[in-house]
């Protein structure tokens, strides 16, 4: 086996036939996505005197909308897939997705911090305002073809009911404090979006899980991907509240849990929605 097959069993063959991810892109894509993000994302916006924080999480919202929606498209059939870097379509799918409209919202963000200074406007404000422009065109048009109204809304009410029910059990009965914080909220929410959009999509559909550890969950007991979810953010949370000294770097791990949560379960939503897993 030469070098390109080699790189096209680990890399591309799962996107070509739509299968399970390998041990290999695991690790991988996790390196990278760990490398950009702590030497890369974070010091680009550390530097510029932004807090990661639930301001600058709700206002960045918009952008991971806006790349799950887009993904959806493929899921429709609207875009094609490729699994080669170097065409575009590459760019429709993971991991090209994540590459593309993190860049997107990287540079909406400079632009945007640059621009309300000098228009002296609410920079939040506008970071937000320009993802929105340009993800709610591609969710109004998938939530015009939506034909799975119930599996959708679903999800929608499972998350609200397990979100508040989680986080009044924990400011009732715990001294932890981890739900005191907004941005910790929304990463809990955005993490019960993922594995209940996962659980509703499986259970009464017919969507399949391409990670092969969340699959021996769901195979073992469905529900128990929401469970697990729940607990690894906490886990996750608890340990940067308590062994990281600095607080705009607890932000941004929370803010990392955001985008892990909310991107694939956004996703994963609408696609129920547009009727993918029928």
């Amino acid at each position: 086996m030469d070098l390109g097959e080699l790189l096209y069993d680990f890399f591309a063959r799962r996107i070509v036939e739509q299968g399970q991810y390998g041990f290999v892109e695991y690790l991988v894509y996790g390196a990278i996505f760990l490398a950009v993000a702590f030497f890369i994302v974070y010091p680009a916006v550390h530097k510029r005197g932004l807090k990661f924080d639930a301001k600058l999480a709700l206002a960045s919202l918009p952008y991971i909308w806006l790349a799950s929606v887009f993904r959806v498209l493929e899921d429709m059939k609207v875009l094609p897939r490729s699994a080669y870097p170097w065409e575009l379509p590459y760019y429709f799918v993971t991991p090209g997705l994540y590459v593309a409209f993190t860049a997107i919202a990287v540079v909406s963000l400079v632009i945007c911090f640059f621009a309300a200074k000098k228009l002296n406007i609410s920079f939040y404000k506008l970071f937000a305002a320009i993802g929105l422009i340009m993800a709610v065109p591609i969710a109004l048009f998938e939530i015009i073809n939506f034909v799975a109204w119930p599996g959708f809304l679903g999800v929608i009410a499972l998350v609200l009911v397990v979100g508040f029910a989680t986080i009044f059990l924990l400011n009732k009965f715990t001294k932890l404090g981890l739900m005191k914080k907004g941005i910790y909220k929304l990463a809990l929410l955005g993490q019960l979006v993922d594995g209940s959009a996962t659980f509703v999509a499986t259970t009464f559909y017919r969507c399949g899980e391409q990670h092969p550890v969340s699959g021996m969950f769901i195979n073992a007991f469905p529900f128990s991907f929401v469970l697990v979810k729940i607990a690894l953010v906490l886990l996750i949370l608890y340990f940067a509240e308590k062994e990281i000294k600095d607080p705009n770097m607890k932000g941004f791990i929370a803010f990392l849990l955001i985008w892990l949560g909310f991107g694939p379960g956004l996703r994963d939503l609408f696609t129920i929605g547009v009727g993918t897993c029928l």
